[in-house]
């Protein structure tokens, strides 16, 4: 699904854009670890689930992290080569020489 520019969108609904990735990032940091820490307390055992829930929570949600970097990175890199090429485009006064 095609994101839609970034222009186009008032502040408001960027900034809930970036609160809801915060939010879902932060949800899959924490809840692997309260599901193992659940696991723990229901089987009785020592916290080998919390652990493996800690670190499965924090791979996925740098992985999730980067991700989101990766794109930022891309669409910024987009939006300078529209940018050059539009000034690219435009006429360069500098260069033409006035014959009189």
């Amino acid at each position: 699904m095609p994101q839609p520019d970034r222009q186009n969108r008032s502040s408001l609904a960027e900034a809930h854009l970036w609160v809801s990735r915060l939010t879902t990032v932060s949800l899959e940091m924490a809840l692997p670890a309260f599901f193992g820490h659940w696991l723990d307390k229901k089987w009785d055992t020592v916290p080998l689930f919390t652990a493996v829930g800690a670190l499965l929570g924090f791979v996925c949600g740098l992985t999730h992290l980067l991700q989101m970097a990766k794109d930022a990175e891309r669409k910024e890199q987009k939006s300078k080569n529209q940018s050059m090429k539009k000034t690219d485009s435009l006429p360069d006064d500098d260069h033409q020489t006035n014959k009189n």
